[in-house]
């Protein structure tokens, strides 16, 4: 296998990894201080503004959301089936709205399974190396994602992890 190919690949699978923590090192928007932030409340047509900062912006959202938790529209069951079943793809991760997670959990299986495909292909055709690398370096990819999506799958059941909106069941 030549050295660019190699490299390539070390290169796909550092950027995969590390695709996670881009955002957090380097935000595109910053925090909103605690400025005073103007609202319209209306009820039975009486408008009365209220001057709200970021923070009481953010209690009043968790408010809501744990009142909307209760008409969640997702299901538990379904969501701990498809993780534990499908999980490796990030099926479970896309049906609770997690898209980022979910297309990192798919593309690691895919990268996987394309690596192993091409480390056991090299071997058996004896234009490899003697020892199938790239299937190995496929095969604790896939894994990796198995195991993340088995821990997805009990912190589904135990509550840990759950859509925005909240669970139906």
């Amino acid at each position: 296998m030549s050295k660019i190919l190699k490299l390539t690949i070390v290169t796909a699978l550092f950027a995969l990894i590390s695709g996670s923590y881009s955002k957090a090192a380097f935000p595109l928007f910053k925090k909103p201080k605690n400025e005073a932030v103007t609202t319209t409340l209306s009820a039975n047509n009486n408008s009365a503004e209220k001057k709200l900062t970021a923070k009481q912006i953010k209690q009043e959202n968790r408010a809501l959301k744990k009142a909307n938790k209760a008409s969640g529209g997702k299901s538990k069951i379904l969501a701990a089936v498809l993780a534990i079943f499908l999980g490796s793809f990030g099926v479970h991760s896309f049906y609770m709205g997690q898209t980022a997670k979910g297309f990192m959990q798919l593309g690691g299986t895919v990268l996987g399974i394309v690596l192993y495909a091409v480390g056991i292909a090299g071997y058996i055709s004896g234009t490899g190396e003697s020892f199938p690398i790239l299937a190995l370096i496929g095969a604790i990819l896939i894994l990796g994602v198995s195991v993340w999506a088995f821990i997805d799958f009990i912190m589904i059941l135990t509550g840990g992890l759950e859509p925005e909106e909240g669970f139906s069941d």
